[in-house]
């Protein structure tokens, strides 16, 4: 019976069990004579065990496992390679999140301020850059400041445009400032919030440098038409320590989105949600068909079926007051919501109905900062195939927004 079998015998008949399965799953990549040498000590152990040797069979777990151990190529243990390995597979799983369950983002603008705020440049005439400490203490709070000075001298580049714009990482946004003789200056500030924003919400340095800008505030090749137009003749000439641009710029809201929830959920109407601008054909589209895509974040303010009007400084959805908090929290006007206008598709006295049908199902997108905000009242709905996932969470900068999106 087993109980009664010698604990020797016990761990022999592992030891079997265990040479036996090392040879059949190592018999394509063990070398002939390590084979033969293994299969040769087994056998010696099954003598043994029939006889009950237990000093042959002592000797022969240990020369049986050194066999073993010795018989595959040896591989040199590497600290940089498993370093490198765990780096790799940490990388995969952070693409499949952000494919499939959360993605972060970055709020660009103002359109939907106070409920998440956008990228917000304040040009000074005086530095007011504080010292090492306190710019830290504003870091974490989201804020930045500049005091660019050029880093050379030279004419700036005439025959394409002085300033363009490029992501390092394709996250993090920078400008680059390019001369004639082709060095260049990187700047890290988006274009808009750098020189052209319409608005003059910018570090200013379309005014230090009169570069051409069209009517769009967006950066352009000068012209012989612009050149007239703005008094700009050939290139600028840039003085090394000259001042380029000058002030604060608040960052956008970081914010995660739920890329998972829509494949288990209706969207629901009142909450905040990212969508792609493909396929959205409107001349009041900044983003056109020829630039391809990009994402935008809005409320949520009407579902398919639904019936929208604005009735100053409330939006109606089906004949009566919206009832959803975050739309509500806009009509109200208090505290730094303004009330929705009534522009574009739902101007002074329209109703729009959303299409609700299999292959055309609509949703509406509107901004909280409702009268300086591009959305759904100008180019449209938003088809249902371009919808990305619901707004979850801020996680920076620190204070303001943070937290869960509402």
């Amino acid at each position: 019976m087993f109980f009664l079998t010698p604990r020797y015998l016990k761990h022999a008949k592992l030891l079997h069990k265990g040479v036996t399965r090392f040879i059949n799953y190592k018999r394509d990549i063990l070398p002939p004579a390590k084979l033969d040498e293994i299969t040769a000590l087994r056998s010696s152990l099954e003598d043994a065990m029939r006889a009950r040797d237990k000093a042959r069979i002592t000797a022969l777990n240990d020369e049986i496992n050194k066999a073993c151990e010795k018989a595959l190529p040896h591989v040199e243990h590497s600290d940089i390679g498993e370093n490198v390995e765990v780096f790799f597979v940490a990388i995969v799983i952070a693409l499949g999140i952000r494919s499939y369950i959360a993605q972060p983002f970055k709020i660009p603008t103002g359109s939907m301020q106070p409920t998440l705020y956008g990228l917000v440049a304040n040009h000074t005439e005086k530095d007011v850059t504080p010292n090492f400490f306190a710019q830290c203490k504003d870091w974490v709070a989201g804020r930045s400041y500049y005091n660019v000075v050029a880093n050379r001298s030279g004419l700036l580049r005439k025959d394409g445009p002085p300033l363009t714009e490029h992501s390092f990482l394709g996250f993090f946004a920078h400008c680059r400032l390019h001369f004639e003789d082709g060095g260049t200056q990187w700047i890290w500030a988006p274009m808009r919030q750098l020189a052209t924003d319409p608005d003059g919400f910018n570090l200013g340095m379309q005014r230090y440098l009169n570069l051409p800008v069209n009517a769009d505030g967006q950066n352009i090749t000068p012209d012989a038409r612009v050149e007239q137009k703005l008094g700009v003749s050939g290139g600028t000439y840039v003085t090394e320590g000259q001042l380029l641009a000058r002030g604060t710029l608040d960052t956008g809201d970081h914010v995660l989105v739920n890329k998972f929830a829509y494949n288990f959920r209706r969207p629901s109407r009142g909450e905040v949600f990212v969508f792609t601008t493909k396929n959205i054909r409107s001349p009041y589209m900044r983003v056109s068909v020829d630039e391809g895509s990009q994402h935008y974040i809005k409320r949520l303010v009407g579902v398919p079926g639904d019936r929208l009007e604005v009735k100053l400084p409330v939006l109606w959805v089906n004949g009566k007051p919206a009832e959803e908090f975050g739309i509500k929290r806009v009509g109200s006007m208090e505290g730094l919501y303004k009330g929705y206008g009534n522009f574009g598709f739902l101007s002074d006295g329209t109703i729009r109905e959303l299409a609700n049908r299999d292959n055309a199902r609509e949703y509406w997108a509107m901004g909280d900062n409702s009268y300086n905000s591009s959305d759904s009242r100008y180019w449209g709905s938003v088809p249902e195939r371009n919808l990305v996932g619901p707004g979850l969470f801020c996680y920076f900068p620190l204070g303001r927004n943070w937290g869960l999106i509402r």
